[in-house]
């Protein structure tokens, strides 16, 4: 598993009860890469709703890669 230095300091600027659920997410993530929402025009990108945030990761080649943490509002914008 990788992450985007993006999503280390997204995930850094919050609290510790949500960094909690992300830590949760990645666990669910790592034993099952492909059970969360897949992104319309995005094949290989998926994300997770956690609170009223997004986590946006991509599968490749059984590389998964943590992309970005922002609000919902942010989330979609630039994928």
């Amino acid at each position: 598993m990788e992450f985007t230095k993006t999503f280390a300091d997204e995930v850094k600027h919050t609290d510790k009860a949500l960094k909690l659920h992300v830590e949760n997410a990645i666990e669910k993530i790592k034993a099952e890469p492909t059970r969360f929402k897949r992104l319309h025009h995005h094949h290989n990108f998926f994300s997770v709703r956690i609170e009223n945030f997004r986590l946006v990761y991509k599968v490749e080649n059984e590389v998964i890669t943590l992309l970005f943490f922002r609000k919902r509002s942010d989330a979609y914008r630039n994928v």
